[in-house]
């Protein structure tokens, strides 16, 4: 039990994502509708933050889209056509 509580502390600050759009755009995604595309959160983390600086994406778009889809995947796949990088 004392080494899992000194563990923790090194795995929350491992996993520590900036509040924000992409953290709100994958708390939906792979958190509430557990989508396959991403098979954790950092690969969905990663892939909003470089969408987002590099290639211009509307993640808050994007993310209040995909909250109002109700995890259904057509209605994700529309928002990313529009709101993700074109």
């Amino acid at each position: 039990m004392r080494r899992a509580l000194l563990v923790l502390p090194l795995l929350v600050a491992c996993t520590n994502y900036e509040s924000g759009p992409c953290d709100d755009l994958c708390t939906e995604l792979f958190r509430e509708c557990e989508y396959a595309a991403f098979p954790t959160f950092s690969s969905c983390y990663q892939g909003c933050t470089y969408a987002e600086v590099e290639q211009g994406a509307d993640v808050v778009g994007e993310a209040a889209c995909v909250e109002a889809a109700e995890c259904n995947t057509f209605e994700i796949l529309e928002c990313e056509h529009e709101y993700g990088v074109q």
